[in-house]
């Protein structure tokens, strides 16, 4: 075989040879191709790319109005958490309760749950007595005294449009204890200032001891002189303390804007 032969033959298989590293190279998929991720990590490229697509709109929607944090809200210190829980108030300014006898204010700082029932709590010592205030914040219960308000919105609390009148007065249901083996039920009155964050016990009435208060309503129409109904479960007199409460009883109570009354 003659030179010129060898070469022609030679550079055909090159010639051959560099077409089908071009053809597969041109043929690679997605499949076939890596990238490394800024963590380090090597993802394949078409996982790598739905990754960076999902992660910027989650940075966009993260960046929206609806999840921002308000740059004016800033953390009180010693925030009240009674405050913040029940009435959303990021205040130093606590809930206090007034013992029915004595006049001492007890303030609620933290939550109990008792027999499924949960209760904002504190822990009082007044001279030689030592015991608890329990309140049923759960049954806390509005009052509207505004007779401008559509008599089907009687039970929401009134919000002037002033913002130095918006206040919420409302009742609700507590208890007292000692060292005895004494639970005394009250019904407070209440009135809840929004535009100072505070909030005032303006009066209680005792409902009784050891009972189990079911519902507490105004009574409608919800007029002056304005009459609160609580119903709950007592003992007959013949019963001992530690039975069971069964006998049904209805109350009413007589309430302003400024204080509360037996409706005997």
């Amino acid at each position: 075989m003659s030179t010129f032969v060898k070469l022609t033959v030679v550079a055909t298989i090159v010639v051959l040879g560099i077409l089908a590293v071009g053809i597969y190279r041109f043929n690679m998929t997605n499949d076939d191709i890596f990238m490394v991720m800024e963590d380090g990590g090597v993802m394949q490229y078409d996982e790598a790319m739905a990754k960076k697509h999902a992660d910027a709109v989650a940075n966009e929607a993260l960046s929206t109005p609806e999840f921002a944090v308000p740059s004016e809200v800033k953390p009180v210190a010693n925030a009240s958490e009674v405050m913040g829980k029940l009435f959303s108030l990021n205040t130093a300014n606590p809930f206090e309760v007034k013992l029915p006898e004595g006049n001492k204010s007890v303030v609620l700082t933290h939550f109990i749950k008792v027999k499924q029932t949960e209760f904002a709590m504190g822990d009082y010592q007044d001279g030689e007595v030592k015991g608890r205030v329990l309140l049923d914040y759960m049954r806390i219960t509005p009052l509207n005294f505004d007779p401008a308000l559509n008599p089907d919105t009687e039970n929401q609390a009134p919000i002037s449009d002033d913002p130095k009148m918006q206040t919420m007065p409302f009742v609700a249901p507590f208890i007292v204890t000692t060292q005895g083996s004494g639970v005394f039920w009250y019904l407070g009155l209440f009135n809840l200032d929004y535009s100072q964050n505070t909030l005032k016990h303006l009066g209680s009435v005792m409902l009784g001891d050891r009972i189990e208060v079911d519902s507490i309503e105004p009574v409608y129409p919800f007029e002056s002189p304005y009459k609160i109904a609580v119903t709950y479960r007592d003992r007959a007199p013949s019963q001992a303390m530690s039975e069971e409460p069964k006998v049904v009883k209805t109350v009413e109570m007589t309430v302003s804007e400024s204080q509360i009354s037996s409706g005997h």
